[in-house]
């Protein structure tokens, strides 16, 4: 592990570099869904992403869910509507994937 402000190699646990004494700033790795949990993804959604989710779960054509679901909840006098809004609730938000940590901007140990 190096130093981001200095570049000078640091201890695992060190929570402050020796060298200029700058905080160890920690790095929080968020990782995606778990393969085949249902999500509800960040774009392509209209209102809250239910009916995205499930068209990305289970490779349906998303137009043709929402016409399906504007349906069923015509036909079905609001209990759409509440189903809708409880899978809001259960279903969690896709995580925001933060990019890869490379090694490129950090000095080697020989510099």
């Amino acid at each position: 592990m190096y130093c981001s402000r200095c570049g000078k190699p640091m201890d695992e646990g060190a929570r402050f570099c020796s060298a200029c004494g700058a905080a160890v700033q920690p790095v929080a790795f968020v990782r995606g869904p778990y393969p085949g949990q249902l999500v509800r993804p960040r774009h392509q959604r209209v209102i809250a992403g239910v009916c995205a989710g499930f068209a990305q779960q289970y490779g349906w054509d998303l137009p043709l869910v929402r016409i399906l679901a504007t349906v069923a909840l015509l036909v079905s006098c609001g209990t759409v509507m509440l189903l809708y809004f409880v899978a809001w609730i259960v279903i969690p938000e896709e995580p925001y994937l933060l990019p890869e940590r490379s090694s490129a901007g950090n000095p080697g140990p020989g510099i």
